[in-house]
């Protein structure tokens, strides 16, 4: 009876290893496309009812395809529209994974659009709402409305009501006075970066937060070499700051990480810069490829002629 049993299970293997090896041909040939819609996700509400049960295991799922499709845009486009809502049904699911919204909302508001922005500080109130002693999720939103939209009216009192709160640390309430000061803004984004940078564990994340590092630090050196500039002189320098270049407060230019081009705003009186953000840089970095291209292609167009 056990060598029966042993040539019935011999042969199952050998009549189904045939099918198996065909099916994974045909899997990795025709790579499942993957579904990049809001209607892929339910809604938050409907997410409890439906994954009854399994919402912890459902919610880690979800957190996973998240992380995916914030590196894969990362890489590509760096836009993330779909990305509240996959966190909206992870918190659904399971409101213990705190750290998911401060990892989107980071995300998303590099985007650096009103919109964007909107849809970031939408998930901190979600955030604020769950967690209400947590000053992160009061101070974000006003961090975000100051530093990517120069909305000092929204900003303030969300940034001064974060820093006020039982928990938040002594440092920030310092930082966010400054705010009102030239460069101020600058040094406030410098340094929430840092603390954001030390927690950081997604690989795209850290890039992302290290580039805006270095984007803070050239203007805050900017801004400085400005100010020592107007005190020593008693006048400002020219927009595209090539005076403080020629008086020797400066060496040079820096370049904007994200493409774009510093400059002196005489009417606010502060340094600027005319970033778009991430995707400004990638626009600039793929027309410089087309340009190359377009130049060989008319070196040969020109031999042959």
């Amino acid at each position: 009876m056990k060598k029966i049993s042993t040539l019935i299970a011999f042969l199952l293997i050998i009549i189904v290893i045939g099918p198996f090896i065909n099916v994974r041909k045909h899997l990795i040939e025709h790579k499942k496309p993957i579904v990049e819609t809001i209607q892929a996700y339910p809604e938050p509400d409907f997410a409890r009812v439906m994954f009854l049960g399994m919402n912890a295991f459902a919610a880690d799922l979800i957190f996973t395809k998240a992380q995916y499709y914030y590196g894969s845009h990362y890489i590509t486009d760096r836009t993330y529209s779909l990305l509240e809502q996959m966190v909206r049904v992870v918190m659904a699911l399971n409101p213990d994974l705190k750290f998911v919204i401060p990892f989107a909302e980071a995300a998303i508001s590099s985007m650096r659009t009103p919109e964007a922005i909107e849809s970031a500080n939408s998930l901190l109130k979600l955030g604020h709402k769950l967690y209400p002693d947590d000053y992160l999720f009061v101070f974000n939103q006003g961090y975000n409305y100051y530093i990517y939209l120069g909305e000092m009216e929204k900003a303030y009192p969300l940034m001064y009501q974060g820093a006020r709160m039982k928990d938040s640390p002594e440092r920030l309430f310092w930082l966010v006075s400054r705010v009102a000061t030239a460069g101020g803004g600058y040094k406030l984004g410098y340094e929430y970066t840092k603390e954001k940078l030390k927690t950081a564990k997604d690989k795209h994340m850290i890039d992302q937060f290290e580039k805006e590092l270095l984007h803070y630090s050239n203007l805050i050196s900017l801004s400085d070499a400005v100010e020592k500039y107007t005190q020593q002189t008693g006048k400002s320098p020219d927009k595209e700051m090539k005076e403080l270049i020629r008086s020797g407060f400066l060496k040079s230019i820096p370049e904007d990480v994200f493409g774009g081009q510093y400059f002196f705003d005489e009417k606010d009186r502060k340094v600027k810069t005319t970033t778009e953000g991430d995707r400004a840089y990638k626009k600039k970095q793929e027309q410089k490829k087309l340009e190359e291209l377009e130049k060989k292609k008319s070196e040969i167009n020109f031999e042959v002629n």
